[in-house]
């Protein structure tokens, strides 16, 4: 008796199909929640929507992602800027469920934001059903239903098609009740809630008469699927696990047989280093150290870097998990402060050697000059980066770094046409780098105003602010800046 709008379309669209890597995802998940635990949100967002490609069904990532963004909100997270809400969420509906989840958790009490996640989501499902993410439609049209503030007919009436899409005809029966409060004239409302409870009783009775069960319909669906996905991705991942312990164990066999053979070694470094744990990896770089001195081939002491940046990595994130903690833990942040210090003396020393070894890769002696300017060398970043922006794939960041070096010594003229360089060779000013690049160089502008009463510089310096507030009302401190250049220009005579 279901009604035309209601009708289901099933596994359809031209769209390449997502494939779930769980172990993959897993990797992603495990990152977003050590950066939450560190309250750096924005990056926990990233990491877990990253994941969520991987592993579209995996609820309890969702719950994770959705518990960040209500705490990015208290803390007093804007939502996306223009530039973010504009691009492109991808080709597949799934990689575009996702863009409008990362876009609704910058955000996360907009429910036309929700909306768009479900509709998302049911286009997932009706394309790739395998992955039955009508379970993440639900769940987020259930929170829409917690408070329903919209008070759009249209909009209950599309939530509760979504609903009907994916069979929830309780859930669908609410929203077309709501649709009715805002138009309680409307004979064609009132007969599609009519055939709609026709259709929920007849989706509980049927679920009762088969399993004599009381909860029936949709939730049950919805649980006994989310048991399934949790089994799979249990039994995906242990098996991920006992495939690299298998692998180390056959590798270590191989190389045992001809410690000599380079090609056996590589293949059990590469194993050891899968699961990322130190006993495994201190193991690797004892066989790294062993091939460097062996062959004196620079690139085996190159990977043995970087397992121990890796290394260092986790152990700071770690801490400062302790730190979040308890603030107050003297003993964690005297360990911190210890721990950041020997890391950054570590990666100087190592891309220092790197540079001396590969001369010409600007790659390394960018990599350099971002040590170099946090230890504080700044003559030495200023060399390295000047060196950098040689290479087109690293001349704006390059720009970027050696405006900030300026600024810090006080070079304003300097700093201003190294800046304008930058601007023009990273056009995009919507993205993180194209404002930071613009916000450096109002600060010059303004500096420089300062310092030489030019009109002109505040006058510029007052449009370049005006440009990304338009864009990004909410990036760094922009509306006071803007205040502090209006009151500047004023001063010096540069108003428009």
């Amino acid at each position: 008796m279901a009604i035309n709008i209601f009708s289901k379309s099933r596994g359809q669209g031209g769209a390449t199909p997502a494939k779930r890597d769980p172990r993959k995802a897993r990797r992603f998940f495990e990152h977003a929640e050590a950066v939450a635990d560190a309250r750096n949100y924005d990056y926990a967002i990233e990491c877990y929507t990253n994941g969520l490609r991987h592993d579209p069904g995996n609820m309890d990532k969702h719950a994770a992602l959705r518990d960040v963004a209500l705490r990015r909100k208290v803390a007093g997270g804007k939502p996306a800027g223009l530039g973010e809400r504009f691009k492109s969420g991808g080709s597949t509906a799934v990689e575009k469920m996702v863009h409008s989840e990362r876009l609704w958790s910058k955000d996360p009490l907009n429910q036309k934001l929700m909306r768009d996640v479900m509709r998302h989501a049911v286009e997932a499902d009706e394309a790739e059903p395998e992955l039955a993410l009508a379970e993440v439609a639900f769940w987020v049209g259930k929170l829409i239903l917690e408070a329903p503030t919209i008070k759009k007919r249209d909009f209950w009436v599309e939530v509760r098609d979504l609903f009907s899409k994916i069979e929830a005809w309780k859930e669908a029966g609410e929203a077309c009740r709501l649709a009715l409060q805002l138009d309680p004239n409307s004979d064609k409302l009132l007969r599609e809630l009519k055939e709609i409870e026709a259709e929920r009783t007849m989706q509980e009775g049927g679920y009762s008469q088969a399993d004599g069960a009381e909860e029936g319909g949709f939730r049950r669906f919805v649980r006994d699927a989310q048991k399934q996905h949790q089994l799979e991705r249990d039994e995906a991942i242990a098996k991920t696990a006992d495939a690299v312990e298998e692998a180390i164990a056959e590798r270590r066999a191989a190389y045992e047989q001809n410690p000599e053979d380079l090609e056996r070694l590589s293949k059990l470094v590469d194993a050891l280093l899968q699961r990322e744990r130190d006993e495994q990896e201190n193991e690797a770089i004892k066989l790294l150290e062993k091939a460097h001195e062996q062959t004196g081939q620079y690139r085996y002491k190159v990977r043995v870097g970087d397992v121990r940046m890796k290394q260092f990595n986790r152990q700071m994130r770690s801490l400062r998990a302790q730190l979040d903690a308890d603030p107050e833990d003297a003993d964690a942040k005297r360990r911190y402060e210890e721990l950041r210090k020997k890391r950054l003396a570590f990666e100087l020393e190592e891309y220092a050697e790197r540079v001396k070894q590969y001369p010409t890769d600007m790659s390394l002696r960018f990599e350099l000059g971002k040590r170099l300017y946090q230890a504080g060398q700044i003559d030495e970043a200023i060399s390295a980066f000047q060196q950098a922006k040689g290479d087109p794939k690293y001349r704006a960041t390059s720009h970027q770094y050696l405006g900030s070096c300026y600024l810090k010594k006080s070079w304003y003229e300097e700093a201003v046409d190294t800046l304008r360089q930058g601007v023009e060779a990273h056009p995009d000013s919507d993205d993180r780098l194209g404002k930071e690049l613009r916000y450096l160089l109002t600060e010059a502008l303004e500096r420089s105003a300062r310092e030489t009463k030019n009109p002109d510089h505040a006058r510029e310096a007052q449009k370049i602010a005006s440009q990304i507030l338009q864009s990004d009302i909410n990036f760094r401190d922009i509306r006071e800046r803007m205040d502090k250049l209006r009151t500047l220009a004023k001063e010096l005579g540069a108003e428009d």
